[in-house]
């Protein structure tokens, strides 16, 4: 295996987990805001 292979395969894994991590935290804000959860995420904008 080369090494300029191995970037390319951890930024895929990088953005796939970036992008499971972001659809996460969507939910969880989500679900917290609408009280489906008892869990508020204080939030910066307000």
């Amino acid at each position: 295996m080369k090494k300029g292979q191995l970037g390319i395969i951890e930024f895929k894994y990088f953005i796939v987990g970036l992008f499971i991590g972001l659809i996460a935290i969507i939910i969880v804000v989500g679900l917290g805001s609408s009280g489906v959860i008892p869990f508020k995420v204080p939030l910066v904008c307000g």
